[in-house]
């Protein structure tokens, strides 16, 4: 090589270097994007319990948070909407708060709670029968989103009816790896692994926001 020759070679890999090498890019998300005016701030109201086991209302209202928490969302700590609307309306042993809440309007609870938007949830169904070696287990719930003035933004019930052989309480590989990151309160964690209903609820769940949007 001449020396002549010389700069022009080293031009050529200073430019080379200077090109930034393409990235692969990140999977797209298959949820509709949020739009400007959709609510930020949510508050996720106690479920609506006409399934009458208290632990599936308890877990189920955890896997909402968490979910809103996910795709985005400012959610409100549950004991802070819980004493919220206990504070506004006194209720207690006599008046359960799903009683209050049902008394009002949406537009009523996001000025006293603060926030853009609430999510209400009502558990139709909780159940599992076994017999021997076989069980058939049923998941099913409504959930409603509303915002400052009522409307009704989403609203989707999903249903988890299965059947198979018995496994035992909750524990899989795969309930176990969405738990272990999955940022929920070990309390709830605790109830998801001893709850025979534990995974057939997070799956549910799981599948009625996968039409959510994401802010």
């Amino acid at each position: 090589m001449t020396r002549g020759a010389l700069p022009f070679v080293w031009s050529i890999v200073l430019i080379t270097a200077c090109v930034p090498l393409p990235h692969p890019e990140a999977p797209a998300s298959s949820h509709p994007k949020a739009s400007d005016t959709f609510p930020k701030r949510i508050a996720v109201l106690p479920v609506s319990n006409q399934a009458g086991d208290p632990d599936g209302a308890i877990i189920l209202r955890a896997l909402i948070i968490h979910e809103l928490g996910k795709f985005g969302y400012m959610v409100q700590s549950p004991q802070d909407t819980d004493q919220i609307i206990h504070d506004r309306t006194l209720t207690g042993p006599d008046v359960p708060i799903q009683v209050a809440i049902a008394r009002l309007d949406p537009g009523v609870l996001t000025t006293w709670l603060g926030v853009d938007g609430i999510m209400q949830s009502r558990l139709m169904a909780f159940n599992r029968a076994k017999v021997s070696v076989y069980q058939q287990s049923q998941v099913k719930a409504h959930f409603q989103l509303s915002d400052r003035n009522g409307n009704n933004l989403w609203n989707v019930t999903k249903d988890s009816d299965n059947g198979g052989l018995s496994m035992g309480n909750g524990g899989t590989a795969a309930l176990d790896s969405a738990l272990a990151t999955s940022g929920l309160d070990p309390d709830v964690i605790s109830r998801i692994h001893q709850s025979p209903l534990g995974e057939a609820t997070l799956d549910m769940v799981d599948d009625a926001f996968s039409t959510f949007p994401e802010h």
